[in-house]
Protein backbone atom coordinates (compact mmCIF):
# COMPACT_ATOMS: atom_id res chain seq x y z
CA UNK A 1 0.00 0.00 0.00
CA UNK A 2 2.77 2.32 1.11
CA UNK A 3 4.57 1.92 -2.35
CA UNK A 4 1.46 2.79 -4.27
CA UNK A 5 1.00 5.78 -2.46
CA UNK A 6 4.36 7.10 -3.61
CA UNK A 7 4.30 5.67 -7.07
CA UNK A 8 1.41 7.81 -7.19
CA UNK A 9 2.90 11.12 -5.73
CA UNK A 10 5.93 10.63 -7.65
CA UNK A 11 3.42 10.33 -10.84
CA UNK A 12 1.30 13.32 -9.91
CA UNK A 13 4.55 15.65 -8.97
CA UNK A 14 6.50 14.34 -12.91
CA UNK A 15 2.62 15.39 -14.23
CA UNK A 16 2.83 18.69 -12.44
CA UNK A 17 6.50 19.80 -13.48
CA UNK A 18 5.65 18.48 -17.33
CA UNK A 19 2.93 20.66 -17.36
CA UNK A 20 4.45 23.82 -16.12
CA UNK A 21 7.50 23.26 -18.46
CA UNK A 22 5.24 22.95 -21.57
CA UNK A 23 2.91 25.83 -20.27
CA UNK A 24 5.85 28.23 -20.27
CA UNK A 25 7.88 27.01 -23.36
CA UNK A 26 10.84 28.80 -24.50
CA UNK A 27 13.01 27.95 -28.12
CA UNK A 28 16.34 28.70 -27.85
CA UNK A 29 17.56 30.68 -30.60
CA UNK A 30 19.72 28.70 -33.07
CA UNK A 31 23.49 28.08 -32.23
CA UNK A 32 25.96 29.77 -34.48
CA UNK A 33 23.61 31.85 -36.60
CA UNK A 34 23.51 34.87 -37.66
CA UNK A 35 21.44 37.48 -35.87
CA UNK A 36 19.45 40.19 -37.74
CA UNK A 37 17.08 43.00 -35.95
CA UNK A 38 13.49 42.73 -36.90
CA UNK A 39 10.55 45.20 -37.40
CA UNK A 40 7.12 44.92 -37.81
CA UNK A 41 3.18 45.66 -37.21
CA UNK A 42 1.20 43.15 -35.66
CA UNK A 43 -2.10 41.54 -37.71
CA UNK A 44 -3.32 38.87 -35.81
CA UNK A 45 -2.36 37.35 -32.81
CA UNK A 46 -3.39 33.50 -32.06
CA UNK A 47 -2.94 32.75 -28.20
CA UNK A 48 -3.96 29.11 -28.62
CA UNK A 49 -0.73 28.35 -31.00
CA UNK A 50 1.85 30.79 -29.62
CA UNK A 51 1.85 32.23 -33.23
CA UNK A 52 1.93 35.93 -34.43
CA UNK A 53 0.65 36.90 -38.15
CA UNK A 54 3.05 40.40 -38.99
CA UNK A 55 3.73 42.50 -41.68
CA UNK A 56 8.04 43.08 -41.44
CA UNK A 57 9.81 45.58 -42.42
CA UNK A 58 13.01 44.96 -45.21
CA UNK A 59 15.59 43.00 -43.17
CA UNK A 60 19.03 43.21 -45.39
CA UNK A 61 20.43 40.24 -46.02
CA UNK A 62 17.91 38.17 -44.70
CA UNK A 63 13.75 38.66 -45.64
CA UNK A 64 12.38 41.49 -47.95
CA UNK A 65 9.05 43.14 -46.64
CA UNK A 66 6.39 40.80 -46.44
CA UNK A 67 3.58 39.33 -43.99
CA UNK A 68 3.77 35.85 -42.44
CA UNK A 69 2.80 33.85 -39.59
CA UNK A 70 5.79 33.19 -36.72
CA UNK A 71 6.47 31.25 -33.84
CA UNK A 72 7.36 33.51 -30.47
CA UNK A 73 10.03 31.78 -28.30
CA UNK A 74 8.33 33.09 -25.00
CA UNK A 75 4.70 32.51 -24.54
CA UNK A 76 4.85 35.72 -21.99
CA UNK A 77 5.42 37.89 -24.98
CA UNK A 78 2.07 37.31 -26.70
CA UNK A 79 0.08 38.84 -23.93
CA UNK A 80 0.47 41.88 -24.53
CA UNK A 81 0.65 42.02 -28.27
CA UNK A 82 -2.50 42.98 -29.87
CA UNK A 83 -3.11 43.62 -33.84
CA UNK A 84 -1.62 47.51 -34.54
CA UNK A 85 1.28 46.70 -32.00
CA UNK A 86 4.53 47.39 -33.55
CA UNK A 87 7.24 45.18 -32.19
CA UNK A 88 11.02 44.48 -32.67
CA UNK A 89 12.46 41.17 -32.32
CA UNK A 90 15.45 39.29 -33.20
CA UNK A 91 15.58 36.55 -36.18
CA UNK A 92 18.55 33.80 -37.33
CA UNK A 93 19.83 32.76 -40.71
CA UNK A 94 18.13 29.83 -41.18
CA UNK A 95 15.55 29.84 -38.97
CA UNK A 96 11.82 31.79 -40.89
CA UNK A 97 9.83 30.17 -38.58
CA UNK A 98 10.50 31.93 -35.20
CA UNK A 99 10.85 35.48 -33.55
CA UNK A 100 13.13 35.83 -30.73
CA UNK A 101 12.68 38.39 -27.92
CA UNK A 102 9.95 39.73 -28.93
CA UNK A 103 9.27 43.22 -27.62
CA UNK A 104 6.81 46.30 -27.99
CA UNK A 105 8.20 48.79 -29.95
CA UNK A 106 8.58 52.68 -28.42
CA UNK A 107 5.49 54.56 -30.18
CA UNK A 108 6.32 56.91 -33.23
CA UNK A 109 7.35 60.02 -32.52
CA UNK A 110 5.00 62.90 -33.47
Amino acid sequence: MFRRIIAITTAACCAIVLSATLGAQTKTPPAGKKDHAFKGKVEKVDQKTNMVTVNNENIPGWMMSMTMTYHVDKDAALKDLKPGSKITATVYDGDFQTLYDVKLAPPDKK
